[in-house]
């Protein structure tokens, strides 16, 4: 459907997983995120992991397609404690992230950030509209100036479980947390974040979202139960929607192949490609029940092997589904942002060389 050719731009200077990305006065931003392949990164910035050799980081980080020689440069750090999963949205001259996770309370957070370029100076501001629950993992997509919020988890402990874990099913506090969508518009702050006509379906994070002709499509994801219905903690999402914003109403559209934690971005306003991705062993249906993912040969595979260099495309006017070139390295749920035919790659979990992967991966798009 299209042809994408793959290059390796510089390698980011430690291994990330999670940061928030997008395109910001021309130069691609990746901020906080997680890592335990931290590199030399402490030898270069110390203050990398808060004295800590590796984990949670705010480093905030540029590379500029102008000038790839210059690599990656240090900017203001990302505002609040050091966390990963913040959703991530660029609107005008601003980059928003949006909530995050980490390991110390309150695990997940409600809090909005803003990033922008005044005067040659990066600038964070953190902004008075906090989210109404705790979300992490969620993708944030752009339609004018305002920003939604879908697919989301919480995480925090279940009173009979060990540790805490994602869930998709309700919030802490019972949020809809992976049913909700949640809309902010950057042109009427005060309003705050409100929400709009739930998501039908199954509740989901890490899916695939994006904008094409003033509609928000929301493709597969996990579904993470609060209470563990079998053996497996996470299930691949395949029935996918589309949301008007005019009519506040959702859509059926065709289900994903299995899988799950396939990253999106949008091609001339029609295309959304689906970056890389992982399949869980079993798959949640609409109708909920479960179906074996696995064919017995990849039943027999280990589980590290499912990470995925996988490129999907799916034409929002024909509804047609097909695929692209590979990338270069595997992963899942990366770091990513498109500028013209340009689409940037950053790092995610499951890379061939690095866990998580330091892999910056630059793909230019011919149709």
């Amino acid at each position: 459907m299209l042809k994408i050719t793959w290059t390796e731009g510089p390698e980011y200077p430690m291994g990330i997983q999670e940061s928030a990305c997008g395109i910001l006065a021309g130069k691609f931003v990746s901020a906080g995120g997680f890592t335990r392949h931290p590199k030399d990164i402490v030898k270069l910035y110390p203050d990398a992991f808060d004295g800590k050799p590796n984990g949670f980081t705010k480093l905030t980080l540029v590379f500029d397609p102008r000038r790839p020689e210059a690599g990656w440069a240090r900017i203001a750090d990302i505002p609040g404690p050091p966390r990963q999963g913040a959703a991530a949205a660029v609107v005008g001259d601003a980059l928003y992230a949006v909530g995050g996770v980490n390991y110390t309370e309150p695990l997940a957070y409600r809090s909005t950030f803003s990033l922008r370029q005044e005067g040659g100076e990066w600038r964070w501001t953190k902004l008075d509209s906090e989210l109404p629950w705790p979300v992490c993992e969620a993708s944030a997509v752009v339609i004018g100036t305002r920003i939604y919020l879908v697919g989301a988890a919480d995480y925090f402990k279940m009173p009979r479980d060990k540790q805490a874990d994602f869930h998709t099913e309700r919030g802490r506090d019972n949020s809809p947390i992976g049913h909700a969508l949640l809309v902010f518009d950057t042109e009427d702050t005060k309003a705050g974040w409100r929400r709009l006509a739930d998501l039908p379906g199954t509740p989901r994070f890490d899916c695939g979202c994006a904008a094409a002709a003033g509609k928000l499509y929301v493709l597969g994801g996990i579904y993470a139960p609060t209470r563990k219905a079998g053996p497996d903690a996470y299930y691949n999402v395949v029935d996918s929607w589309a949301y008007d914003p005019a009519t506040d109403r959702w859509s059926r559209l065709r289900d994903m192949p299995d899988g799950a934690n396939r990253r999106a971005v949008v091609f001339r306003d029609r295309y959304i490609l689906l970056l890389s991705g992982y399949k869980y062993r079993r798959t949640w249906r609409l109708d909920g029940t479960q179906a074996e993912a696995y064919t017995q040969e990849e039943a027999r595979r280990p589980w590290q092997s499912f990470f995925e260099k996988t490129v999907l495309v799916y034409d929002t006017k024909t509804e047609r589904l097909g695929a692209s070139d590979p990338l270069l390295d595997q992963t899942s749920w990366p770091g990513a942002a498109i500028q013209g035919n340009r689409i940037f790659c950053l790092g995610g979990e499951g890379g061939a060389r690095l866990w998580h992967p330091a892999t910056f991966q630059i793909g230019t798009i011919e149709e």
